[in-house]
């Protein structure tokens, strides 16, 4: 199975540059996510020309209850995009064990109940899969961008790979600690520089994805922009998961 997949539901109007109306010096994105980090992060893979913006504070929590990756990540982008008009992107990710037939998946944050550590969850999943032999399994990140006019750009990253016998490693966060890519050299996520995982990981490749979409699309036409002269526009970077 290829390790991105990227469609697009309802293709936006294609016009030239010159009969739009320009609504600032570069195209923006409103980030779903509230954590400045991961803002900073995610517009380090944003190709020239596209500027990220934080989420506005005035926006509450959203309720991910759709039951899918790509459903939360649409809640959230379109959630953001009723907030702003601008456009918007989310993401979700996702745990699949072959085993347990692929839970913990859209739960994955909350494997262990709600409000529990990533420890409560790596010890639940070890757990389950005491004397089991397969220990194959995946993580999938769906990035989704909400356009003013009601289309929609989707992009998915896969990283394959299998579950540590142990806990091994000190870095990154969630399952990091327990998840050996297939595309390494055996160690844990955890046991990754953020460099070396980023060359493999669900996250980095989802968004570098879309980073391909954003740099072969026309400009996006935006209805109500969202200027904010607080846009995040930082040079490539490692980005961590």
């Amino acid at each position: 199975m290829p390790s991105v997949a990227c469609w697009r539901l309802r293709p936006r109007d294609v016009r030239s540059v010159a009969d739009r109306a320009p609504v600032a010096a570069q195209q923006q994105l409103v980030c779903a996510t509230a954590n400045p980090g991961k803002v900073a992060e995610i517009a380090g893979l944003l190709p020239d020309g596209w500027a990220l913006l934080p989420r506005p504070q005035s926006v509450g929590n959203i309720v991910e209850d759709a039951g899918t990756l790509l459903g939360n990540a649409r809640l959230k982008a379109r959630a953001i995009l009723a907030a702003t008009g601008g456009a918007a992107v989310a993401d979700d990710t996702g745990l699949e064990v072959a085993a347990l037939d692929g839970t913990p998946g859209v739960e994955t944050a909350v494997y262990a109940g709600v409000g529990c550590s990533d420890a409560d969850n790596r010890k639940k999943l070890l757990g389950a899969l005491a004397g089991v032999s397969d220990r194959s399994a995946r993580f999938v990140t769906v990035v989704l961008v909400a356009w003013p006019d009601g289309s929609e750009t989707i992009v998915e990253g896969l990283c394959e790979g299998r579950i540590a016998e142990t806990e091994r490693g000190e870095s990154g966060f969630g399952f990091d600690r327990v998840f050996i890519p297939d595309d390494g050299d055996g160690r844990t996520f955890a046991e990754m520089t953020t460099e070396e995982k980023d060359a493999v990981s669900h996250r980095g490749r989802a968004f570098r994805a879309l980073a391909g979409e954003l740099a072969n699309s026309p400009t996006a036409q935006v209805d109500r922009p969202f200027v904010d002269d607080k846009a995040v526009a930082v040079n490539p970077g490692p980005f961590v998961l």
